[in-house]
């Protein structure tokens, strides 16, 4: 079983997945206990002749390379569980099928979450670029770096808007027993979940290069209901709530409702009365 797995659930990735898939072996190049898991949801482009070319160039892929072919596309969300559930590794990173990692990004955030019991995700420096690979927006840093879960946790419901430390380094015990709800958002879920186990470490080492395309506009996604927004929000709601309550299950009831309760009003100030349908 290899420490940590580098997961790549990809679709229709031709133009950008040949870097991306790069960008994962050297990862394991430096960092010999991992390993890289791609599946493809049934692209009906060149994605699948980009991946084959590039392992075939790579010595020793057969031993650390696992390349999955869905026969159906199976969503997105659900090929990213597929890449989590068939791996066993210790440790799990989520890759983008158009995203690339720079630096020692593996071998730092291993080396950092050994040492570091506090931490319970890593990530690099942020930046974006769009689809031709020009600079796009402005480094995101986020500081979850409180002592107290439950400060980490409401923190993380007020201040996250670009969620791209869902691609972070994480211990794969925490997401154990999470009911993985069909919410618009659930990678903002996820993330408060990570955050009640521990800190956020941000290296400026390393980097996630994060590519970004006009029809990701937060307006339009939001608008789209692919995001939260003032018509789908209860679902939402309902998912984090719920959460919250299993993570909270060890404390006094009084003080675990009195949590639940400060979350709801938080969600509420950021995201809006929960929406009533007539």
């Amino acid at each position: 079983m290899p420490r940590v797995t580098i997961g790549i659930p990809v679709f229709n990735e031709q133009q950008y997945i040949a870097d991306t898939v790069r960008s994962a072996l050297i990862q394991v190049s430096e960092f010999g206990d991992s390993e890289v898991l791609i599946s493809d949801n049934c692209s009906n482009d060149g994605t699948i002749l980009e991946v084959e070319r590039v392992l075939a160039d790579f010595k020793g892929a057969e031993r650390c390379v696992r390349f999955v072919k869905n026969s159906e596309n199976l969503g997105g969300l659900v090929n990213f569980w597929h890449t989590f559930d068939d791996s066993d590794s210790e440790f799990f990173l989520c890759l983008g099928g158009h995203d690339r990692l720079l630096g020692s990004y593996v071998k730092l955030g291993m080396d950092h979450l050994m040492e570091s019991k506090e931490t319970s995700i890593f990530c690099g420096a942020h930046a974006g670029i769009g689809p031709k690979g020009e600079p796009v927006g402005e480094p995101v840093n986020y500081d979850f770096s409180q002592n107290n879960p439950a400060e980490r946790y409401l923190r993380s419901i007020r201040d996250l808007t670009n969620c791209y430390i869902f691609q972070s380094i994480f211990r794969r015990d925490y997401l154990q027993g999470f009911v993985r709800p069909d919410v618009p958002s659930m990678d903002h879920i996820v993330i408060s979940r990570w955050l009640w186990f521990g800190k956020l470490f941000q290296s400026n080492d390393c980097v996630y290069l994060r590519r970004y395309f006009p029809q990701d506009d937060l307006n339009k996604k939001t608008s789209s209901g692919a995001y939260v927004n003032l018509e789908n929000n209860a679902s939402f709601y309902e998912a984090y709530l719920a959460d919250l309550q299993q993570l909270a299950e060890s404390l006094p009831e009084r003080v675990r409702a009195g949590l639940i309760k400060q979350a709801y009003d938080v969600l509420v100030a950021r995201f809006g009365l929960p929406y009533l349908a007539t």
